[in-house]
């Protein structure tokens, strides 16, 4: 039957011409709906497709559990050089005009259970060699977000909360050669999972392989028709698996899973992700409370509880009762959730004094933006459930934050303590060529605990068993004698290392960096102030907002790019 190509909202900056041409599918109708006008239904399904009317247009949706195709956008090499806005970033010159396409596939969720999701697939095309021919995939990651209309297939639309890593991905890497392939994951966009398993590491590397293998169903099933958007391309069997901050822990543990099944990765480069999850736990639990919190507690507890059925009976077990009720990922953004009482803004647990001795005997913490993960009132996670996660964190320490390892806690008692232990990434070390990157000053995913960990661990299965590792971790931040390049193993002969690549990463962050501090200077200048302390704490709260989601993001992807273009081999 045939499938529908649609064409998504464009931003006003780029003048897109659209595909209309139609594909031959093996699979049944989808009827793309508009994207405001979504309904978000829970269904029983019957057979492999349902559908169920929105009744807010004239459209109907349908839940597939077949991999199906739609076209989405296209753009020249012009329109991403000149049209994308991503002047500020180390982003190379596109060789490549690049075909957006958006898949369906079917996968699971956090409890085994049947779902579909959707992917990005980006497609290269164009005379240069660069473009045609064997050509390599990037299976990418994304990070966190709340926003349930979350979809990386939305290149260059402003009007879609995924626009901005979307956009610096698809230039990075389709507009240079490569296939990319990007899950919105499941519970987002399209996808009829009412919720997302958050770093539930098995069902987010399932996720990842199951997009995977649709895309290469996809790409092989398009050929055949002689499509035209496929025909000048192929898989050449080289694999590349990237992801940043939550999509960093998801790139990790499905590097992971496609080691053991024994399927070819040829590099990986996982960044500022929170790999070592059941310390970044006790550490936040302890009060170091870090920016986003409460946005990413909801989606983490609901994720986990769905995987272990033991996290809570209730979420008002775990949630302050004015903010148990709120669903993430939602249709309201973030902010419009905070500014409706759905959630608080940052303030995770109760400030003290809490009438609780354990908690009120914690040292406080010496991180200067800590403070604004509490509040009197309007705080989300109960303190009577904190109480109990930091009781069993004194008993039974995780080594890490204990400062007597670097390991999870042998034996915690806890089964929120139990679920982030189980999807704790230390002790995997990956046995293909690997970059680990982030910035050491980060306010979200903590860098010593989380990349700092896996580096030692690295390092000592390297020492131990002299296996033949090849894993470079940059720090792209060298304020204050830090922004280490730590080779392990074989890395120091990687091509890069005798270049001036990773000074060129670095000291555009440190520019990037400055121009951030000073922006935020002039403009307090320019609404009168004068006093050098406030200044000085308008550059720094800039830098604060700015480092996880903007200043890092883009310097880790400029080393992803430069360390996958080292020419490595598939393994």
């Amino acid at each position: 039957m045939i499938k529908s190509k649609s064409a998504t909202r464009l931003t006003p900056a780029v003048n897109t011409q659209l595909s209309t041409s139609n594909t031959q599918l093996s699979t049944s109708i989808i009827t793309k709906q508009p994207k405001m006008s979504r309904c978000l239904l829970s269904v029983a399904i019957t057979s492999s497709l349902l559908l169920v009317g929105c009744g807010d247009d004239d459209n109907d949706r349908v839940v597939s559990y077949d991999t199906t195709v739609e076209t989405i956008n296209a753009f020249s090499t012009d329109q991403i050089d000149n049209g994308f806005g991503l002047g500020n970033t180390a982003t190379p010159d596109a060789k490549c005009d690049i075909k957006i396409e958006k898949i369906n596939y079917p996968t699971v969720g956090a409890a085994g259970e049947r779902t579909n999701a959707t992917a990005a697939l980006m497609l290269p095309s164009g005379d240069s060699a660069d473009c045609q021919g064997d050509r390599p995939i990037l299976l990418y990651a994304h990070g966190t977000t709340t926003d349930k209309d979350y979809d990386f297939s939305q290149v260059a639309n402003t009007q879609n909360p995924a626009v901005a890593e979307a956009t610096l991905i698809a230039a990075n890497f389709a507009a240079q050669g490569y296939i990319v392939v990007a899950p919105n994951y499941a519970g987002y966009d399209d996808s009829n999972l009412e919720y997302h398993p958050y770093l539930v590491a098995e069902q987010q590397a399932t996720d990842m392989a199951d997009a995977l293998e649709g895309a290469r169903t996809i790409i092989d099933r398009q050929q055949r028709v002689n499509d035209t958007d496929y025909t000048s391309i192929d898989d050449s069997g080289k694999l590349f698996i990237s992801g940043y901050s939550q999509g960093g822990h998801v790139a990790m543990a499905t590097a992971r899973l496609l080691e053991q099944q024994n399927e070819p990765v040829t590099a990986i480069a996982p960044s500022s992700g929170p790999y070592a999850l059941a310390a970044f736990g006790d550490a936040i639990f302890a009060g170091n409370v870090n920016i986003g919190a409460t946005r990413f507690a909801p989606l983490l507890a609901v994720g986990l509880d769905k995987k272990y059925k033991n996290i809570y009976s209730n979420t008002s077990d775990i949630f302050s009762a004015q903010y148990a009720n709120t669903q993430l990922p939602s249709m309201q953004t973030f902010g419009e959730l905070v500014n409706a009482g759905k959630l608080p803004d940052n303030a995770l647990f109760q400030s003290k004094p809490t009438n609780n001795t354990i908690l009120d005997q914690l040292p406080t913490s010496n991180l200067p933006f800590a403070f604004l993960g509490f509040d009197d009132d309007k705080y989300l996670i109960k303190t009577d459930f904190r109480a109990a996660y930091v009781g069993d964190a004194l008993q039974n320490p995780d080594s890490l934050i204990a400062s007597t390892g670097v390991l999870p806690a042998a034996n915690p008692q806890n089964n929120l303590r139990k679920a982030l232990k189980d999807n704790d990434l230390r002790g995997y070390v990956p046995k293909m060529p690997a970059l680990l990157c982030g910035g050491n000053q980060d306010p979200t995913v903590f860098y010593d605990i989380n990349t700092g960990s896996m580096t030692a661990i690295i390092q000592q299965a390297g020492a131990a068993s002299g296996a033949n590792l090849n894993v470079t971790v940059l720090d792209v931040d060298t304020r204050g004698n830090r922004g280490a390049v730590t080779p392990i193993g074989s890395a120091m002969s990687n091509p890069w290392m005798s270049t001036s690549i990773i000074d060129n990463i670095q000291g555009r962050f440190s520019a990037t960096l400055t121009a951030v501090q000073n922006k935020a200077i002039a403009d307090a200048q320019a609404a009168g102030v004068t006093d050098p302390t406030v200044l000085a704490q308008a550059a720094g709260a800039a830098v604060l907002a700015s480092y996880h989601g903007g200043l890092v993001s883009a310097a880790c992807t400029q080393a992803t790019r430069e360390f996958f273009d080292q020419e490595f081999t598939a393994s």
